[in-house]
C-alpha cells in the first residue's frame, strides 16, 4: 500500500463529499468499542460523540450505546447529526420514538468477537453535517482509496500517484492549511 500525505485548503475539502456519503475505508484497531473507535483512535471529542452525532448506525442497526457496540475488521458505521422528520426522531439515539425501532437497535455486546486490539479497517459513511465537521479528522487519521480514486476526487493530477496502478491502494491523509 502506498502512503501519501497532501496539505490541502479548507475550500478543497468538498470534492470529498460524495465520497464521506458513499463511504470510505478506515484503518482501525477493531475488537473495541465504537465509542473507543470514535474517541481514542479518531481522536473526537466525547463530548462531540455524544450531542451531535445523534444517528450511528453499525452494520445495519441503530446503536443507542456507542460504549456497548464493538466494530470488527469490516465493520460498516453511518454517522449523522439530528435529521428532521418522524424518522429522524424514531432514528435518533435516546429519543422518545426510539423504542419503535427494537427490531433494527443493535444489542448491548458483552465481548468482542475477536481479541480487541486486532488492526482491521472498518467502512464510514457521514451524513448532513458532519460531512463538513468531521471529514477533515477522517482524513487527517487516513482514509484507505485505490489511486483512481483519489485521481478522480484530486482532478486527476497527483504526482505522488503517477505510475501507479489504477487499483493500488493509497493510505491517504490530508493536512489542512488556513
Amino acid at each position: 500500500m502506498t502512503e501519501l500525505t497532501l496539505t490541502l485548503e479548507q475550500s478543497q475539502l468538498e470534492p470529498f463529499n460524495d465520497l464521506f456519503q458513499r463511504g470510505f475505508t478506515v484503518p482501525a484497531v477493531t475488537g473495541c468499542s465504537l465509542s473507543s473507535f470514535l474517541t481514542e483512535q479518531m481522536q473526537i471529542d466525547p463530548g462531540y460523540v455524544k450531542e451531535r452525532i445523534t444517528t450511528i448506525f453499525l452494520d445495519g442497526d441503530v446503536v443507542d450505546s456507542p460504549e456497548a457496540a464493538i466494530i470488527q475488521d469490516g465493520s460498516r458505521i453511518a454517522l449523522s447529526a439530528s435529521m428532521p422528520g418522524v424518522a429522524g426522531a424514531t432514528m435518533r439515539r435516546g429519543g422518545a420514538y426510539s423504542p419503535m425501532r427494537r427490531a433494527i437497535t443493535r444489542a448491548t455486546e458483552a465481548a468482542p468477537a475477536v481479541a480487541a486490539g486486532a488492526v482491521g479497517t472498518v467502512l464510514v459513511k457521514l451524513f448532513n453535517l458532519l460531512l463538513g465537521e468531521l471529514g477533515k479528522t477522517f482524513l487527517a487519521h487516513g482514509i484507505v482509496l485505490e489511486q483512481r480514486e483519489v485521481m478522480a476526487i484530486l482532478g486527476g493530477s497527483c504526482p505522488g500517484l503517477n505510475g501507479l496502478p489504477p487499483s493500488e491502494q493509497v493510505l491517504l491523509r490530508v493536512k489542512f492549511g488556513a
